[in-house]
């Protein structure tokens, strides 16, 4: 039934479909309204088109366009159902590939069974649910889309695809095997078995995955619990779980059998019998016949297992085979009743019938059985161990009954069942007996095996076991397999105490002798002091002798090392009684106590083992020193106590050596009291012949004994290191109550450096008095100085102790108040120079003093002053001092204290010394400073400096060529070296009118580090174009400079200057180079050299149009990973801004090399074409552009940019090129500074109406839907 809808309406629905990105026209939604099939289409479309866009549309668009649906089936589609509806925006939601829309969809899903579907369709809009059966075939079918699209596991659509099936709560049947599916593609990974989702859902047979995972693992035998469950999630004959299992088993047996695995396939086989799979049964006879299963029992119901479940054709193959298995088992019984005839030799005399088959039996087997036996001793330890399983013996007696008469074991039934190697050695006794010795049985190997099994249980048997053995020495076998203990140590010893003495006295055929009834501790005591008391015994006795040393010391060692675990000190006592050195190294360690206990322990062990008592002492008062934690004078009590020092001082060189490595370190250095001690051992011992150090062990007594009492908290450690200054260490402890003291002993105190200088008193009070006046003293000056009459008051103070200063040091703590930075900061000029003034008049003084008493007017001081300055020489200093405080007025100083803060602070404390005014010169020259403001400086500075500014640049300059020469040192103080340079090279520049230096001195000064080709070319070649761009050199200097550079980048070649001294030259050495050239860093040597050298004034054959052509005719080819054309573009333009910029002509010549090259080098060529702004250029730019294929689209931006820099976007309208730029000007327009509407007037004016209307709609941001033809032109009369 046709019905009318409004137009309204219908344009409501052309208006939604616009929106959703769907354009129909109003026609066809009227002529759709009534098609249920064509409404379903639209909706579908609609959903999937919102599902495709990019980026991915919000839930908020989602929802809407839900609504939108339902308003379109409510206005217009009524021929739908809301609920198709509801499903197509579920389903397209559940296949949009966003985890987030499946997650929507599961809210708009019934996902439970348990929900009534009276609610499925309750309410407008999103209220809607789906109903649970629908959105059950909904997750299905888009969980199986994902999964068939998959390629492997971590492929998203297979986590979309789970995440789908999740959706549905309660998980009924289809869903689980979905998912059951997904989890068996991540054990056929572990299996590695490689296969895509889909091909495993259409494999038919599901077993068949399961035979190559089989295949893939050769242990998968191993893993069955892993492969039921795969089984199970593949649905492996389908939900037969009875079946699976059978099938999966049987597979899992043949593979344990292919792999020789008896043991795994008979208990799969037995799964299979249990079972009752009869399709097993092939497997099962496969293993049953299999020779090399040994279990005849087990192979015995495989095969009867078999032949029951056959069919007909193969009964007749199994039966043999069965008879073959049963004809075996009397070849077993025979050797078996063979031993168990044994067990009554009686029994072969019986005349019983019953019994007389048997022995008939036994006669035909004993030859046979015997033959084995007796061929060597390792086939009968081969067969022991083979069979040394008790069960093995007892599991054979119970199969053995059943098959013969009762009768004959009934005599035998209380008889103990004996170990088989007791049989087999009684077997063997007595086959040798009955061949009266003439068949020797090889019993060592069977005595062996018996005496090991009897040791846990009889000590006694086993030894008698090996008191029977041929050779006694082969009881060591037995004996080292024992775990090592008391009894075992001691029954060893007991063994070789019983041998020696029989082999002494022989008694061993007397049964009653007392040997026998004697304590072995006893026995074992007695032998070993008989033995120990004489020597030279027989060989053979001698190796039992020292087997009975050995397995003594062993228990000796054991015992004294149980006593060491009781002590729970973490001893190992099988490494204590095996590991010599272990053994000393805990006997060592036992000895770092305090428990007498524990050390007498130590003591005794230490004896026992020949631990020298030397060590021991010495570990024990290291330990002393180092760990236990004592007092010095509890140190020295127990020394004395232990009297460790009467075995120590005996070797006094290993004494002072171990003291100095491990116990001094361990002592503080602020401890005098031990340090005494510690001396005081060195020094009882002797150990001066063996002391490297100036101060010998007495010095150190005697100092340390005067030290305590007048400078405690002295780091006595730091004050006699003789790398150190003890000056320095001395300081923090003066003080004018123990100054005096101190100073007397500082003639002990070595100076560092060597050379035999001690510490003179003079120094001390300097030392001292630079702390009263800096820091105060709590007698002399109670609080530190703050002003300046506080430290003029300080001076007067420290001055009334200057006669005990000789004049060096004098003037050393002159210097220290009147020119340091604390100085410079808090005291004036004035008072510093009041302080000289004060202190000139005071040595003067003492000067005259010294004169009248004989002096020679250099103090007199105890040590040795390695200055030996003169009170005048003193006088002159500080006239010196006075001098450079007075220059501190001058005007250039001031103007330095103005403006650059830290060249005055180096002025003001260099006191005018050459050194130091030097240095600061030469950094005022690094730093750029005029040269007319370092000369000034050197004129102010007074005494004789024999400075000059060429001087100190010729020194700046050769620190700076060593950075730049890679000097590690100099680099630190120039990191930037080369703008160093270029900064002294502007500053004689601009001061050559004055003619202290020139730029032959610049040129002489670093023409050797210009010509060493030893170093890079780059910053040679730096150098002298900051030489060249600064000065007017002579036709010479320019010549030899042209050298220098040729040089520099020619450093393989040797170069003259008549190669390069005109242009003729250098271009024929140019053109041979580029002959030779054949790979890229050929060619990079040519452009180096091109640029050092002046531009070639040639057109005809310009040089860099040459070497690119060779470049591109050369650097061609498969092993070439050079971007040729954007290299010579880069060649290009790194000259535009140099001398050597390229005319216009020879840009036409390199740009139709590239565009003629075959490596299609169009767009470098475009680029250097659209740069040029040449007419001509520009024009065939625009040709080749016009003249590009439809399909050009890869164009890089920078081509784009250049091209719009241009002014070609008009050329190139006609052009694939012109919607690239066009996009690229609209979205780059803020960086490329491009008039939109600018180039839309040229468009227009160039009769290009509809694309300058375009270009201007896409500036204002309109929507490409209204881009037609009549809005473009329309816009062009509003905006333009």
């Amino acid at each position: 039934m046709c019905v009318c809808v409004p137009v309204l309406i219908l344009n409501s629905v052309v208006e939604v479909l616009e929106k959703h990105g769907l354009q129909k026209p109003i026609s066809y939604v009227k002529n759709s309204q009534n098609s249920e099939e064509e409404a379903h289409q639209l909706m579908v479309k609609l959903c999937r088109h919102t599902g495709r866009k990019n980026p991915p549309v919000s839930e908020t668009v989602w929802r809407g366009l839900m609504q939108d649906l339902l308003d379109m089936q409510q206005n217009v589609y009524t021929c739908l159902k809301p609920e198709t509806c509801h499903q197509v925006f579920v389903e397209s939601l559940l296949c949009s590939s966003r985890v987030e829309n499946v997650r929507l969809a599961g809210q708009l899903m019934h996902c439970s069974k348990d929900v009534p579907v009276s609610l499925s369709f309750r309410g407008k809009g999103y209220a809607l649910k789906v109903a649970y059966e629908n959105s059950v075939e909904l997750v299905l079918a888009a969980a199986r889309e994902y999964f068939n699209s998959s390629t492997t596991l971590t492929d998203p659509c297979m986590g979309l695809a789970r995440t789908c099936l999740q959706l549905i709560t309660d998980c009924p049947l289809a869903i689980q095997d979905e998912l059951d599916l997904i989890n068996a593609l991540s054990q056929l990974e572990d299996f590695s078995v490689s296969i895509l989702p889909l091909q495993v859902r259409l494999r038919s047979d599901r077993l068949s995955l399961i035979e190559e995972c089989i295949a893939y693992c050769s242990t998968a035998y191993k893993q069955s619990t892993t492969l039921l469950n795969l089984a199970s999630l593949l649905r492996v004959a389908g939900d037969d779980k009875a079946t699976r299992k059978g099938q999966v088993l049987t597979l899992l047996a043949e593979q344990a059998l292919q792999c020789l695995d008896f043991k795994a396939s008979y208990i799969h086989c037995q799964d299979l019998m249990a079972a009752g799979m009869y399709p097993a049964w092939d497997v099962c006879s496969l293993l049953g016949q299999c020779e090399g299963f040994g279990d005849l029992e087990a192979r015995q119901e495989l095969l009867a297992f078999s032949l029951t479940h056959c069919p007909p054709d193969n009964i007749h193959g199994l039966l043999a085979a069965s008879s073959d298995l049963q004809t075996q088992v009397p070849l077993y019984l025979s050797l078996r009743i063979t031993f168990l005839s044994m067990l009554s030799p009686a029994w072969l005399q019986t005349d019983t019938p019953s019994v007389g088959s048997a022995g008939d039996l036994l006669h035909r087997t004993t030859a046979k059985t015997m033959a084995v036996l007796t061929t060597t001793g390792l086939t009968t330890k081969a067969v022991l161990t083979a069979v040394s399983d008790h069960r093995w013996w007892k599991e054979s007696l119970n199969y053995l009954r059943p098959l013969q008469s009762q009768d004959v074991y009934s005599s035998y039934k209380d008889v103990p069942q004996e170990n088989f190697a007791e049989v087999l050695l009684r077997t063997g006794k007595l086959a040798e007996a009955k061949t009266e010795g003439q068949t020797l049985f090889p019993a060592t190997e069977v005595l062996l095996q018996l005496a090991n099994d009897a040791f846990p249980r009889d000590m006694m048997l086993a030894l008698s076991y090996l008191l029977a053995l041929p050779q006694v020495l082969d009881a060591n076998r037995c004996f080292e397999k024992q775990c090592h203990s008391a009894l075992s140590l001691q029954l060893a010893a007991y063994y070789y105490s019983l041998q020696i003495y029989s082999y002494l006295t022989p008694c061993f055929k007397n049964k009653n002798h007392t040997l026998y009834q004697a304590d072995p501790k006893d026995l074992i005591r007695l032998v070993t002091q008989h033995v120990s008391a004489y020597s030279n015994w027989p060989e053979e006795l001698q190796k039992l002798i020292n087997q009975l040393h050995a397995y003594n010391e062993r228990l000796t060692d054991f015992t004294q090392a149980q006593v060491l675990q009781g002590l729970g000190r973490g001893v190992d006592v099988q490494r204590f009684s095996s590991d010599s050195d272990y053994k000393k190294e805990t006997i060592l360690g036992l000895t770092e106590t305090l428990d007498d206990g524990v050390y007498r322990i130590a003591l005794s062990l230490a004896k026992r083992y020949s631990v020298p008592l030397w060590e021991v002492y010495m570990t024990h008062l290291e330990f002393l020193f180092t760990d236990s934690g004592l007092s010095t004078k509890d140190i020295e009590s127990r020394s004395e106590l232990l009297g460790l020092f009467d075995t120590l001082k005996c070797n006094p060189q290993a004494f002072y050596s171990h003291m100095t490595k491990y116990v001094l370190p361990s002592v503080e250095g602020t401890d005098q009291g031990r340090l005494l001690y510690y001396y005081s051992l060195l020094d009882a011992a002797g150990c001066e012949p063996y002391v490297t150090t100036i101060i010998k062990p007495d010095s150190h007594v005697k100092l340390l004994k005067k030290l305590r009492a007048v400078a405690n908290g002295l780091n006595y450690r730091k004050l006699t290191d003789e790398s150190l200054d003890p000056l320095t260490t001395l300081q923090p402890v003066l003080t004018s109550q123990n100054v005096l003291s101190i100073s007397k002993l500082a003639n002990r105190l070595p100076m560092p450096g060597g050379g035999g200088a001690t510490v003179s008193p003079s120094a001390v009070h300097a030392v001292w008095l630079k702390k009263l006046f800096w820091k105060g003293d709590p007698q002399l000056l109670k609080r530190p100085p703050q002003s300046d009459q506080d430290y003029l008051h300080a001076y007067d103070t420290c001055a009334k102790y200057l006669d005990r200063l000789a004049p060096a040091d004098a003037v050393h703590f002159l210097d220290s108040i009147t020119f340091s930075p604390d100085t410079a900061e808090k005291l004036s000029i004035q008072t510093r120079s009041e302080v000289i003034k004060r202190a000139t008049k005071a040595l003067r003084q003492l000067g005259e003093k010294s004169k009248k008493r004989g002096g020679d007017g250099s103090g007199e001081q105890e040590g040795t002053d390695p200055v030996g300055m003169t009170f005048d020489e003193a006088l002159a200093h500080l006239q010196q001092s006075q001098a450079h405080l007075d220059t501190l007025s001058h005007a250039f100083v001031l103007s330095l204290k103005d403006n650059q803060q830290r060249y005055s602070q180096l002025y003001d404390l260099s006191r005018s010394e050459r050194s130091k005014v030097h240095e600061l010169a030469v950094t005022m020259a690094t730093d750029g400073e005029p040269l007319e403001r370092v000369g000034e400086l050197l004129r102010v500075a007074v005494g004789p400096l024999d400075l000059s500014v060429k001087t100190v640049l010729h020194d700046a300059v050769e620190r700076v060529a060593a950075a730049l020469s890679g000097d590690p040192d100099a680099l630190t103080n120039y990191p930037q070296p080369l703008r160093v340079l270029e900064a002294m090279v502007t500053a004689v520049h601009n001061s050559v009118h004055d003619g202290a230096v020139t730029s032959d001195d610049l040129l002489s000064w670093l023409h050797p580090f210009c010509g060493d080709a030893s170093l890079p070319v780059r910053p040679r070649i730096d150098v002298l174009q900051i030489l060249e761009s600064n000065f007017s050199l002579r036709d010479s200097d320019v010549r030899l400079l042209l050298l220098y550079r040729t040089q520099a980048v020619l450093k393989d070649r040797e170069v003259q200057i008549e190669d390069v001294e005109n242009e003729e030259k250098r271009y024929a050495l140019f053109l041979e180079l580029l002959e030779a050239a054949q790979k890229w860093e050929d060619f990079q040597l040519l452009m180096l050299l091109l640029q050092a050298w002046p531009p070639m004034m040639k057109e005809e054959r310009n040089p860099w149009v040459v070497l690119t052509s060779a470049l591109l005719t050369r650097c061609q080819g498969s092993g070439v990973k050079l971007d040729l054309g954007q290299q010579v573009v880069t060649m290009v333009r790194s000259l535009y801004n140099t001398k050597h910029k390229l005319p216009v002509q020879s840009i036409r010549h390199i740009t139709t090399l590239l565009l003629q090259n075959q490596l299609g080098l169009q767009q470098p060529a475009l680029k250097l074409m659209a740069e040029s702004g040449d007419e001509q250029l520009l024009q065939l730019t625009l040709d080749q552009i016009n003249s590009m294929p439809t399909k050009a689209s890869s164009c890089d931006t920078e081509l784009l940019s250049l091209l719009l820099d241009a002014g070609l976007l008009v050329g190139c309208v006609s052009s694939a090129l012109y919607p690239l730029l066009s996009s690229h000007m609209l979205s780059h327009q803020q960086e490329g500074g491009w008039d939109v509407e600018k180039a839309a007037a040229e468009l227009l004016a160039a009769g290009h109406g509809p694309e300058a209307g375009s270009l201007l709609l896409a500036h204002r941001g309109t929507h490409q839907a209204h881009f037609t033809f009549n809005s473009a032109l329309a816009v062009l009369r509003k905006w333009l």
